[in-house]
């Protein structure tokens, strides 16, 4: 009983409460009934395409007469100011992504040892980052530098830099017929007629330049141009010059300007192909594979609609005119598909009924990311994403697979190897993160589990990269990206070239079809470079035959790098992980077992575990038991001060210096040497 509430408004309180009520029903039934309203969408900005400003020249293949021109090791000796010089640091890192040997050193006053004790020469090609340098060294050394030059004929590269306050513009060179002008402005550069030339174009100009601090060469015999100039009053010059050597035998590429301006780095790339006979550097052909992450994956009004799904059609077909087999990989995570709004949905839709035209491969089905799950979990996860690939008919031809964020492919996670190949029979994946993010021009494969993994590239388009107009840093910093910068240089760099981008970037302003689009002429206009498209198992196989060095994996600490932290599967924890800081290395029969056992008696001292059947040793680096990983490897020691591994069959491994370096590089090394005549009684004993 309400006794203050009169009975009329109690009747009131209930039909407004029926009434409440069924207007809620009825917008609930409408709200369920009507379509998902799409996002208001502007049409995608166009800008024009890149223009050659060049007239194509002809190709001409250079032969390789000169493949025997010397009788040295392969490896380059590069000489730089100091270890923390900027240059010699990109100079380094053209000779890591050259995949050559080489050995850096800083200018001493005393050189290091040129020739082997067998009186070989040690290196093909001498690089030198400041050429007054060499002008200023020692006597006896520029004596001895040039004369191993001569001997082993031997050419010598190097680059000259305007000096501050400078006297004379023009100088000659001290016991030389060359002069040179020093804090030029050049109005343009072109690419001469020279022997030296593959990957450049001959007969390229650019006139876009307006740089100063040039060095430039006079035009004289008995020097010929490689990349000739006109200064700011149209005066011919040479930025590049070769000295044959007919003054005083010795071989000599000089550049005038460092290899941040991109035809000095073009130039650099053939410099090196032609002083060491064509063993840095690869065929003209260069391998593009793009990569569409994520093809159903992303927040509503950040995907694709159909009329992108038509663009990318369009983008695949005109990019075919340059890149020869070319086709799109649309790698797919099955559960989002139809999660977008009406418009993005058709576009989904419209993605399967044009499946047959591009090629397909497989993500997780809910974009799972692999370090979290064990293989049962992954093994669903994939077969849940294979029966959605068959019911929607897509072709997944290949046995290639990309895990979402290269989760689990590298620090390994075994389960998601094992799970791959039971599902799809993987044979091939990528990823960016082995051995290391960056440097890009470090990165590289290996083979694990009978499955390849290549080294993948990113292109600067990322899933908040949609629009130009607020690309990160500006349009001016993708544009230099592609035109000259990192991304053209990728490809040239690399025989094969996999660029991960997200179908993000093929929606609003369509940043990825611009990118490749023109990336694609602007290598068609200044170089000979040929673009073609294979399959990843070619790809694979291409690779490790030119690289096969690189199928071992060569484990570093995870816990080392910020980004590798992030994805350790759950049975590796950064905090229990016990590496040794201390190797004894052998070699056998000195007594390196018994020192182990009397170290090992301290109480702040601990050793291995042994292992049965390898004289109690470990015999990890450059062994049998490398391949059982880090995880089996850190379960054989425990917590100490000191912790000891010894492992005598080190010593005479190269591998194992290799990987110990990579693993644990502030280990101290301890070696013991003994009377080889005792060392050889005590094995006959």
């Amino acid at each position: 009983m309400l006794p203050y509430y009169s009975r009329r408004l109690l009747k009131s309180f209930k039909l407004v409460l029926v009434l409440a009520s069924t207007v809620s029903v009825l917008l609930f039934y409408r709200l369920l009934l009507q379509s998902d309203i799409a996002l208001r969408r502007y049409p995608p900005q166009r800008l024009p395409s890149y223009e050659c400003p060049c007239n194509h020249s002809i190709i001409r293949e250079r032969s390789l007469s000169f493949d025997s021109r010397n009788l040295t090791e392969h490896r380059a000796l590069l000489l730089v100011e100091s270890s923390s010089s900027r240059h010699g640091r990109l100079l380094q890192q053209i000779l890591i992504a050259s995949k050559y040997p080489f050995k850096m050193e800083t200018f001493m006053k005393n050189l290091p040892p040129l020739t082997t004790t067998t009186s070989r020469g040690r290196y093909a090609v001498i690089i030198i980052e400041n050429y007054y340098k060499y002008l200023n060294m020692a006597k006896s050394s520029r004596e001895l530098l040039d004369k191993y030059c001569v001997d082993y004929k031997v050419p010598l590269v190097s680059f000259l830099f305007t000096r501050p306050n400078i006297t004379y513009r023009k100088v000659q060179i001290k016991g030389s017929l060359l002069y040179f002008w020093q804090n030029q402005e050049i109005s343009s550069l072109k690419v001469a007629d020279s022997a030296i030339h593959r990957i450049s174009r001959i007969g390229a100009e650019r006139t876009n330049t307006n740089t100063r601090d040039w060095v430039l060469f006079e035009e004289s015999l008995p020097y010929t141009t490689v990349l000739s100039a006109r200064d700011v009053l149209g005066r011919p010059r040479a930025a590049v010059l070769h000295d044959k050597g007919e003054v005083d035998n010795v071989e000599r590429i000089l550049f005038g300007y460092n290899v941040t301006d991109w035809m000095i780095k073009m130039t650099f790339l053939d410099v090196l192909w032609y002083t060491t006979g064509g063993r840095i550097g690869w065929s003209l052909d260069r391998y593009i594979q793009i990569d569409i992450d994520d093809i159903f994956v992303g927040a509503r009004g950040t995907r694709m609609v159909e009329d992108d799904v038509a663009a990318l059609l369009e983008s695949q077909e005109h990019l075919r005119q340059y890149i020869s087999n070319f086709t799109y990989m649309l790698g797919f995570s099955g559960s989002y598909f139809h999660n977008g709004d009406d418009s993005e949905d058709r576009g989904d839709e419209r993605l399967i009924e044009l499946a047959q035209h591009f090629v397909w491969f497989p993500h997780m089905w809910r974009h799972n990311h692999a370090h979290e799950h064990n293989q049962t979990y992954l093994e669903a996860t994939m077969t849940q994403n294979s029966m959605f690939a068959e019911n929607m008919r897509l072709p997944v031809k290949y046995p290639y697979a990309i895990a979402p964020q290269h989760d689990g492919v590298y620090p390994i996670h075994i389960d998601l190897y094992s799970a791959w190949r039971k599902i799809w029979k993987v044979e091939v994946t990528a990823t960016e993160e082995y051995p290391h993010f960056k440097p890009a021009s470090g990165r590289r494969g290996f083979v694990y589990m009978n499955v390849s993994v290549l080294p993948r590239q990113t292109c600067g388009l990322y899933t908040h990269t949609q629009f130009f107009h607020n690309y990160p840093g500006g349009f001016s910093k993708l544009t230099s990206l592609i035109y000259g910068g990192e991304l053209f240089f990728t490809v040239l760099m690399n025989p094969i070239s996999i660029f991960m981008t997200h179908q993000q970037n093929f929606a609003h302003d369509r940043l990825a079809s611009y990118t490749f689009d023109n990336l694609v002429r602007f290598i068609r206009c200044w170089t000979n470079i040929r673009l073609r498209w294979q399959s990843p198992l070619e790809s694979s196989r291409m690779y490790f035959s030119l690289m096969p060095q690189e199928k071992e994996p060569v484990w570093s600490n995870p816990c080392e790098d910020p980004r590798h932290k992030l994805i350790l599967p759950p049975s590796l924890n950064c905090s229990t992980l016990i590496f040794p800081n201390t190797l004894i290395v052998g070699p056998q029969k000195t007594g390196t077992s018994a020192l182990a056992m009397f170290l090992s008696l301290h109480p702040n001292v601990s050793t291995n575990a042994p292992i049965p059947g390898s004289f109690e040793e470990l015999q990890f680096f450059g062994g049998a038991n490398y391949h059982k990983g880090i995880e089996w490897y850190s379960r054989q020691f425990t917590s100490a001060q000191i912790v000891l591994e010894k492992s005598a069959t080190y010593f005479d491994n190269a591998y194992a210096a290799l990987q110990a370096h990579a693993l644990v590089p502030e280990a101290k090394i301890v070696v013991l040497l003994y009377d080889p005549a005792r060392r050889a009684y005590s094995w006959y004993q």
